[in-house]
């Protein structure tokens, strides 16, 4: 079993307050996911999310119970937690931690409701959500909170996803789980700032459907830097082959091979050509239209 780092932020569950010493610290969700998010509850009756809460709040409950005493699952109150265990087996998850304590220890403090590890023993962020409609925005965000502060906490761990699971209060039948994008930190940091401020902060989510299109885009990469050092090799045994043969051209029924010896190339220098003669060079330069695209450029990991 993997051993997570102990807080120092004390956390009083009867009125949710967080303390680290004498200095009291704020959750996030009245802070900075309210910055972020500052219409969410707009026009939600107060009396009906105090409602929803708790009802969140005692699943959260007997889940944490339940992974504490391994309480069979039919004799849980609530019939969501065979759901939560179905999804676990599922996507071969295992508890590591529940309610687990993370904070800046500065400005906020929170908890993840549930730490777990994969298959491949990754360390995984779950939230649980029980609310009437998901946000995985709002989600995301959270966790990529979660994740900074809880690898401060535990630096000889990275998180390796994060997750939402959704068992909502008004269907009992629903049992959804999701893999969310990590929020950057220059956008967690410009949001700290904003919130520390009482600034006003737009916030551009990403897509809902990006950790799909992401994990399909690093896939096909690989395969792709896969096929193409495969290729490389192999067109180093084709030339290989040529010269002890010293043949200068293959050809099959498939492909045309020609040998080409190494030779010294030119180009022309257009910055250089630009920059010594401007006026000469716009003479030359020709538009023409190019369709749009996107960039991709993966992230430096440390």
């Amino acid at each position: 079993m993997v051993a997570l780092m102990k807080s120092p932020v004390v956390f009083e569950p009867e009125e949710h307050r967080y303390f680290l010493g004498d200095v009291e610290l704020q959750g996030v969700t009245s802070t900075i996911l309210v910055t972020a998010f500052p219409d969410k509850y707009e026009g939600v009756d107060p009396q009906q999310v105090n409602d929803a809460a708790k009802k969140g709040k005692a699943l959260h409950e007997e889940i944490e119970f339940h992974d504490q005493f391994n309480t069979p699952v039919e004799e849980c109150s609530d019939d969501r937690v065979a759901h939560y265990e179905e999804l676990k087996a599922k996507y071969g998850l295992r508890t590591i931690a529940n309610e687990y304590t993370v904070s800046d220890e500065e400005h906020y403090a929170s908890q993840i409701d549930l730490v777990m590890m994969n298959e491949e023993d990754e360390i995984c962020l779950v939230d649980l959500k029980t609310t009437y409609k998901l946000d995985k925005a709002y989600a995301g965000l959270q966790l990529s909170l979660y994740k900074r502060w809880f690898e401060r906490l535990n630096p000889h761990l990275k998180v390796g996803h994060i997750y939402v699971m959704w068992l909502p209060n008004k269907d009992h039948s629903i049992s959804e789980f999701h893999e969310l994008s990590v929020v950057d930190d220059e956008t967690i940091d410009e949001l700290i700032a904003a919130n520390l401020a009482g600034e006003p902060y737009v916030y551009n989510p990403v897509p809902d459907v990006w950790p799909e299109l992401e994990k399909a885009y690093y896939h096909c990469n690989m395969m792709r830097d896969n096929a193409d050092k495969m290729i490389n090799s192999i067109k180093e045994q084709m030339k290989f082959a040529m010269q002890n043969a010293n043949l200068s051209t293959v050809k099959t029924g498939s492909y045309t091979v020609s040998y080409i010896p190494a030779k010294t190339s030119k180009r022309f220098d257009s910055a250089a050509f630009k920059k010594a003669e401007p006026t000469l060079y716009a003479t030359y330069v020709k538009e023409t239209e190019t369709a749009e695209s996107i960039r991709v450029v993966p992230k430096k990991t440390e």
